[in-house]
């Protein structure tokens, strides 16, 4: 017969032998355990988000949208289309769900899209009157996107070289940061341009006045251009075009578009000027855009 002290020794031992067993399984788990390979980050989706930065020219910080394609790797190369009003809040969530469809089908190559915001504030309290003779107050989008609208005299002189100064915020502060950012290693034929109304007009004067940046430009319904007042050179190599402009919209934009049509065959450079049936619309911007960049940025 075991001894009471026999069977709390016998049970002591059971516990300690348990004990011991539980911890070599734990080492066992520890040894064989090898914790996931840290990588680079990855993004398993698109990306569509405001980020900021300072420029020296307008000596403010100016925002700016990103959308980076769902694939997208630092250590790979994207073609980039800079844009204009970015602030709109209706064309950011068009561009980032025609993007995502058109890449997701393959009709695209993976593309990174940066719009720069507007700067919707009033300029000064100058007014000027609409077709319909509504009072508007020019805002810093008109003086930063058209070259025309300041009359000394009659603006602030603050507002004197706000286009020139957008320019050289967009070229030389927006675009290099963008790319050094991204670790994009970009020539002139990556880059591409889109901007609508005052935003094309922009867009006209930035190919015209530096034609080496980007080398292909997507402008619709451009207004404040003055296009025809520009000096065009012939030994200059200006970069493709891609102009639209609607049935419904004041006769100068045709005007415009029929010198341009004649100076980019007498340079002998590519452009492709058509008219599109209606007006001054996003809706049919849209659908420009979406046509466009379907075909100049299709898939091989």
């Amino acid at each position: 017969m075991k001894t009471f002290g026999t069977i709390f020794t016998t049970r002591k031992s059971i516990a300690s032998m348990t004990k011991k067993i539980a911890i070599i399984l734990i080492c066992i788990l520890f040894i064989n355990w090898k914790p996931e390979k840290i990588s680079a980050i990855q993004v398993t989706e698109s990306e569509y988000f405001t980020d900021s930065i300072y420029s020296k020219h307008l000596g403010e910080y100016r925002k700016h949208n990103v959308y980076l394609p769902k694939d997208f790797k630092e250590d790979k190369k994207y073609p980039i289309i800079y844009a204009t009003d970015g602030s709109d809040n209706i064309e950011n969530s068009f561009i980032r769900n025609t993007l995502d469809s058109l890449i997701d089908s393959e009709i695209i190559k993976s593309v990174i899209y940066v719009a720069s915001h507007s700067n919707s504030k009033i300029a000064d309290s100058t007014s000027q009157k609409t077709g319909d003779g509504k009072k508007v107050y020019l805002q810093y989008r008109n003086f930063e996107y058209t070259s025309y609208l300041y009359s000394e005299g009659v603006h602030e002189a603050k507002l004197a070289k706000r286009f020139e100064n957008h320019m050289k915020y967009f070229k030389n502060e927006l675009i290099p940061s963008i790319e050094n950012e991204y670790k994009q290693d970009l020539s002139k034929d990556d880059r591409y341009f889109y901007g609508v109304s005052n935003g094309a007009g922009f867009g006209m004067s930035l190919l015209n006045k530096h034609p080496n940046t980007i080398g292909t430009y997507l402008c619709l319904s451009t207004f404040g251009g003055f296009i025809s007042s520009y000096t065009w050179k012939k030994e200059t190599d200006y970069p493709n075009l891609y102009l639209e402009y609607g049935s419904e919209e004041p006769s100068f934009l045709k005007k415009e578009a029929s010198f341009l049509k004649s100076k980019y065959k007498e340079l002998n450079l590519f452009a492709e000027i058509n008219e599109y049936q209606g007006g001054h619309d996003y809706k049919k911007w849209q659908g420009r855009f979406t046509d466009i960049i379907s075909r100049i940025l299709a898939t091989e």
